[in-house]
């Protein structure tokens, strides 16, 4: 994706080798992402390898983003196609597919479904849980994850807060360039900031690790009443922490499928009962 020459590959490739033997069993695979992006922006020089991709993803998303909120208008049930629309766009992700990702074909995929309105309560898809947290909540943070699908996060934000319009919304960012995931200004350029609050955690991880987050993040996520957790970086990092949260993301690993009990590009809405 870079362009860089063998040479450099290969030495990227053994400097990651040498780091590995240094990476405890217990470390979350954000965690292990983030000194791998570190080494290919040194050797690139691009302080964020990603930017093309994720600006390319953001206006191809914000090209169909009328006929996104057409689906959830004209849907008998608005706010659960409104969460499995944002749920099937965490597929967009150079994350987990790092050879390439045609974004509008998989836009147009998740726009042709039009079964996904059907979908039951399971034990993998407790949307009335959800629909019952949000009737509760009064401060509601929402973790993002990467460009492009934060465009889907928006039509589900729109959607919370056209029928729970005195409810806060935070919409979380990472703090620094990793992978294709959302910065405060890809949630601007997107518009988000027209719906909710946008903060970063300061978070340098392709997930949430809250003990690498600032202290004044943590302080407005420990207040919140609801956590809303997007994308499988997110649920590897927070799968484990106590606390309200929904995680919501489409199936992309083999290791996330036989973890929550899924198959390949199932839609994830679960809640943390701990």
């Amino acid at each position: 994706m870079l362009d860089l020459p063998p040479a450099s590959i290969k030495h990227i490739m053994d400097e990651i080798g040498d780091e590995l033997k240094h990476f405890p069993l217990e470390m979350s695979p954000p965690e292990m992402a983030y000194h791998m992006q570190r080494l290919f922006a040194e050797h690139s020089g691009k302080e964020d390898p990603y930017l093309d991709v994720k600006m390319l993803s953001n206006n191809e998303a914000l090209a169909v983003i009328d006929d996104l909120r057409a689906m959830i208008k004209e849907s008998q049930t608005p706010l659960k196609t409104a969460v499995q629309l944002a749920c099937a766009g965490n597929i967009i992700d150079y994350g987990a597919f790092p050879s390439g990702i045609d974004v509008q074909a998989e836009i147009s995929k998740i726009m042709q479904n039009q079964g996904m309105s059907t979908v039951a309560d399971s034990p993998l898809f407790e949307f009335t849980a959800f629909h019952e947290a949000l009737k509760k909540a009064k401060r509601v943070m929402y973790i993002a994850d990467n460009a492009g699908e934060i465009v889907f996060d928006r039509v589900l934000l729109e959607t919370i807060a056209s029928m729970f319009p005195e409810t806060e919304l935070y919409l979380v960012t990472r703090g620094l360039p990793i992978l294709n995931d959302v910065l405060p200004e890809d949630a601007i350029e997107c518009g988000l900031d027209s719906v909710a609050t946008i903060i970063s955690s300061g978070s340098k991880t392709p997930g949430l690790v809250l003990s690498q987050a600032d202290p004044a993040f943590l302080q407005l996520y420990r207040e919140a009443d609801m956590v809303i957790s997007k994308g499988q970086g997110n649920f590897e990092a927070l799968s484990d922490e106590q606390g309200p949260i929904f995680f919501l993301f489409i199936i992309k690993c083999e290791v996330i499928m036989q973890h929550v009990g899924g198959a390949m590009r199932d839609l994830v809405l679960k809640h943390n009962y701990t």
